[in-house]
């Protein structure tokens, strides 16, 4: 007889923990498992790709910086300053055509006043666009500005110059874009003529250098300068280069402007109807300075013109052509 051993009951649940275990463990491991813990990252599903597009992309358009006002200086080479000796038999003409340039370029640049006046071994010197200019002692680049109706910026650009305020008197700069010159002003003004002064205008004298009595008031007087017969508004010029001393209103001068010219000369303009220059600017000659009017003490609208060696007035007529 065999003795029967109770069965103890901490083996009975040992046994059904390992029959949970070999059922359970392939059903977790093909579900995956517990779920992770929750990430700190916000994660955020890309939007779905197109499918890759055969054509090209189209081509950007190119951006553009918008230049400044004040361009950067030309390159020496592009002032182009040609030099001619001239010829027998040559003419302004014809060497014009020969270095491709005006006639008025070369007058202008050579301070011609006649195309006649040109010699056999002269040497001309124009540049191939705009004209020379001499630098006058005084003058500043704000006065060359002004005579030539030319902007500062196009001036220093043309000539590389980095300072405005340095420039020197007896040197040569070029002056692009001229429209109109005064040099053609003097050329007409002067007649040809080498003269110490232009004609300020073109109309009759009507009263002359010298005593005589006086239109308006009656009595017996020296006539200090001209008198020309022009209709108000007419444009008066620089009769020489010099700087402007005087704008303002003189008693029987009306509306005046004086300019100081080189060895103690001076001009003066009377009468005028609008003064186109201030004071301590440097013209040159043929350059726009007033408007002629019938201001002050006029029998009608006219120009006085006088002209002055140091204090004592002079004759006009002995300095004009």
């Amino acid at each position: 007889m065999i003795d029967k051993k109770p069965i103890r009951k901490d083996r009975v649940l040992l046994v059904i923990v390992i029959l949970l275990g070999v059922i359970l463990l392939p059903i977790l491991l093909r579900s995956g498992g517990p779920e992770p813990p929750e990430s700190p990252l916000s994660i955020v599903e890309a939007p779905p790709q197109e499918a890759p597009s055969l054509e090209e992309p189209p081509m950007e358009e190119p951006s553009f910086v918008e230049e400044p006002l004040l361009a950067e200086p030309r390159q020496e080479e592009e002032f182009v300053l040609l030099e001619h000796v001239v010829e027998e038999g040559e003419t302004l003409s014809s060497i014009a055509s020969l270095l491709g340039v005006s006639v008025k370029q070369i007058m202008a640049s050579n301070r011609i006043r006649s195309p006649e006046a040109i010699r056999p071994g002269e040497t001309l010197r124009v540049p191939k666009e705009g004209i020379l200019h001499l630098i006058k002692e005084g003058q500043t680049l704000t006065d060359i500005s002004l005579t030539y109706a030319v902007p500062i910026e196009e001036i220093t650009a043309a000539n590389g110059i980095s300072d405005p305020g340095m420039i020197y008197a007896g040197e040569e700069i070029l002056i692009p874009q001229v429209v109109a010159s005064p040099w053609e002003n003097v050329i007409y003004l002067s007649k040809g003529e080498e003269t110490r002064f232009i004609w300020p205008l073109t109309g009759e004298v009507v009263s002359k250098f010298g005593w005589r009595v006086h239109p308006v008031l009656g009595y017996h007087h020296h006539h200090n300068g001209i008198d020309i017969d022009v209709p108000v508004g007419t444009t008066v010029y620089a009769a020489a280069m010099g700087k402007v001393t005087y704008v303002g209103e003189e008693e029987g001068y009306g509306t005046l402007v004086i300019l100081e010219h080189a060895e103690g000369y001076y001009t003066a303009y009377g009468h005028l109807s609008m003064v186109l220059v201030y004071t301590r600017q440097f013209v040159e000659a043929g350059q726009p300075i007033a408007e002629s009017g019938n201001s002050g003490i006029s029998s009608g609208p006219h120009l006085h013109f006088e002209v002055g060696n140091r204090e004592f007035p002079v004759d006009p007529l002995r300095y004009l052509p």
